[in-house]
Order: structure tokens, then sequence, then C-alpha cells
């Protein structure tokens, strides 16, 4: 549509994600994204926190319902949508919702460690370690054996921006 401002807004969310359903079953949900804007102060020489500024986000459909599996209190986020200003109040209709990586690990169904994920880990072989004299009949403690240098691994093969993408 015309007219429409897209904004992009980076911040936390505060309170809890609040899901509900249309009359047609659509899911939506509404959470509030605090953006704490830093600005610098030049009489004192440094970076200063600025007024909070509230938006409050909705989102409709699927995103809807991961939006309330996956954002808590106090997580960060990025949302971009179209914005608007009501009642001096921001609201974003967000199009895309997402954590925002340089505070948060997130992991995909894919990516999710076994342990998290109610798998079985891989079993590894536990090493069996060869019995030792007692103490008072040990000599000096052995060094450990230097490791082996690994072998040179060709250019091509380090490359990983120009290399073909693996396939599953």
């Amino acid at each position: 549509m015309n007219g429409e401002t897209t904004a992009v807004i980076r911040g936390r969310v505060y309170g809890t994600v609040q899901l509900r359903h249309t009359e047609r079953g659509t899911p939506a949900a509404r959470f509030t994204v605090v953006q704490i804007p830093r600005e610098y102060d030049y009489a004192q020489r440094q970076w200063r926190d600025g007024e909070p500024v509230p938006v409050i986000c909705t989102v409709t459909g699927p995103l809807a319902r991961h939006v309330a599996e996956c954002l808590t209190d106090a997580v960060h986020v990025i949302a971009t949508g179209n914005v608007a200003l009501r009642d001096n109040v921001l609201y974003l209709d967000s199009a895309q919702v997402g954590v925002d990586l340089a505070h948060h690990v997130a992991y995909i169904d894919d990516t999710l460690p076994a342990v998290l994920a109610g798998r079985a880990p891989a079993s590894t072989p536990r090493p069996t370690a060869a019995p030792q004299a007692p103490a008072a009949h040990r000599a000096r403690p052995s060094r450990p054996a230097p490791a082996a240098r690994p072998a040179p691994v060709p250019a091509a093969a380090t490359d990983w921006w120009r290399s073909a993408p693996r396939t599953t």
C-alpha cells in the first residue's frame, strides 16, 4: 500500500506476549518492544541512554504463533513493519520479527543441541585408563607426547565463502 512508513525497531520485549485468535481462527499476537536510543553527550564526552520509546507490535498468522512461543520478557528483538502513530503511541504492524543475535544465541530445529531437543546424544566410547602404580612407586610424572601437526589444507578448501554450499 502507498503512504505507509516502514520502520525497523530494535529493542527489548517488555512484558509478556499476548496471543489471541480472530473470529476466523487466525492467530494474532501483541507485544511491546522498548527501544532505548543512545545519544552522545558532547559536554561530558560520553554516550548515554536516551528516553525509552515503547512500540506496540502486532503480528498475525503463523508468525504470531512463533512469536508467542519464542519471545519472553527482556529478550532483544529486531522487528520490521509498517509504523503508525495513534494517540501518541507508536504501533508497528510487524512483517518480520527475530531475535537479535548481538545479544542472544538462537537455535532452529535443525541446529538445536541433542540434549535440548530431547534426542539422545551420539554415543562416544569412554577412554579406558591404564592402571597406574601407587604414588609411592611412581617416578616423576611423564610429559604428554607432542601433538602431531595437521596436514596442510589446500587454499581452495579454506575459502568457505567461494566454496560450493553443502547439500544435506
